[in-house]
């Protein structure tokens, strides 16, 4: 896994641990200690909808999480409870390398399974319960739960994985067996997050390096909307803005793959006018975008949040405007947002599709505004009372085995 700890000196996730661990001891009435997998979600304040064509990306792990207990097995069998929302109190048993289900849950273990599988012959299986704390919320809880199946199969068959190697398979899981065609963001946010500071991923090395978070960082922190609409990237209009980004890199550069590799002499104004107008407001959301995210490094080092928050404002209307996947609800949660004269600056998470709005806010009226945003949606939504909820969203580390 990405990194051992023997403990978390976080007492909510320590809460979270023990829960965990008592229910899988219950559930195969077993009292000796299980191996635990935290893996937590992510956020990406900048770097919307880039990472696909190659654009570096802004990341930050925050304390929502899933975890994983298990309990190896001789065999290739996988035996899993679910603790995930809808899905709590549901079990699945299936052998390594069948990827038959209809149900979402259980083919993120499949394809994980399968995934892990092609990287080493025999992989043996576990007895698991998986936990997710906010799950389609659009913090990427599909990333860290497949990071946590991974890290669960390769500590089973002694296999210790680089970042790289994570990071791959977990695409593998997303592209291959799920039919995402998206990039390598969310798996990359996760497996090199660090609390003290932003990541900026660089996607088409497949590393990261960082921001440090400057003197004045306890003057903000980051206020998580979620609007009760939850997220699915697969059956929305996700894969078709993916191909629109790759029909204009071809157009503008016969031999660009996506519109990361157009030659800079193809980047023009003038070139980009010249495509058709959904597919130019494609490349002008990627290429303004990619220089937000460079802008955004420069800010954040300095702690100019009110820099920070327009270029996460400009992010947001671009991703409304220019690549056109704003639902009416995420639209209006925004423009709630930007209301707030506490918010710096907000901006989608799970791509518009549902999910979440990520706001960074004055800390010092942090529960005002996750108050007032919440309540404000609710009057437009009352029947997502009781389903949305906001939060004060606090920075993690990375994906990690911990030894209960």
């Amino acid at each position: 896994m990405v990194s051992t700890t023997d403990s978390s000196s976080d007492q909510e996730l320590q809460s979270r641990i023990a829960y965990v661990t008592q229910k899988i001891k219950t559930q195969f009435g077993r009292t000796d200690e299980p191996s635990v997998i935290v893996s937590p979600y992510r956020i990406n304040p900048l770097g919307a909808h880039i990472d696909h064509q190659g654009g570096s990306v802004l990341a930050r792990t925050v304390d929502e999480y899933t975890i994983l207990a298990f309990y190896p097995l001789n065999s290739s069998r996988v035996v899993l409870h679910c603790d995930n929302g809808k899905n709590a109190d549901s079990a699945a048993a299936f052998d390594i390398g069948n990827n038959s289900s209809d149900e979402n849950w259980i083919r993120y273990a499949m394809a994980s399974a399968s995934s892990f599988a092609g990287f080493a012959s025999g992989t043996k299986g576990f007895s698991g319960l998986v936990y997710g704390s906010l799950v389609g919320a659009g913090l990427s809880s599909s990333a860290s739960v497949i990071l946590a199946y991974i890290g669960g199969f390769a500590h089973v068959n002694g296999i210790e994985l680089t970042n790289a190697e994570l990071v791959e398979l977990a695409r593998q899981v997303e592209n291959d067996h799920m039919g995402l065609n998206n990039g390598i963001q969310d798996q990359m946010s996760i497996v090199f997050g660090r609390e003290d500071a932003l990541s900026l991923l660089h996607m088409e090395t497949t590393t990261a390096s960082y921001i440090n978070d400057p003197p004045n960082i306890n003057d903000v922190c980051w206020v998580i909307c979620y609007s009760g609409f939850s997220r699915e990237l697969v059956s929305s209009g996700f894969n078709d803005r993916v191909r629109e980004c790759r029909e204009a890199a071809n157009l503008l550069d016969s031999s660009a793959a996506h519109l990361g590799q157009v030659g800079s002499e193809y980047r023009s104004e003038q070139h980009i006018a010249k495509l058709p107008g959904h597919l130019g407001r494609r490349a002008t959301h990627v290429y303004d975008e990619s220089r937000r995210v460079s802008k955004g490094c420069s800010a954040w080092q300095a702690g100019s949040w009110k820099a920070f928050g327009q270029l996460m404002n400009q992010s947001c209307e671009s991703s409304i405007s220019n690549y056109e996947c704003g639902s009416p609800a995420m639209i209006d949660l925004q423009n709630i947002a930007l209301a707030q004269p506490a918010v710096y600056g907000s901006r989608f998470g799970g791509g518009g599709y549902g999910g979440c709005l990520n706001m960074l806010v004055k800390r010092d009226q942090a529960d005002l505004v996750k108050d007032r945003v919440l309540e404000l949606f609710l009057q437009r939504y009352p029947e997502k009372r009781g389903i949305a909820k906001s939060f004060i969203a606090t920075a993690e580390n990375n994906a990690r085995l911990i030894y209960t």
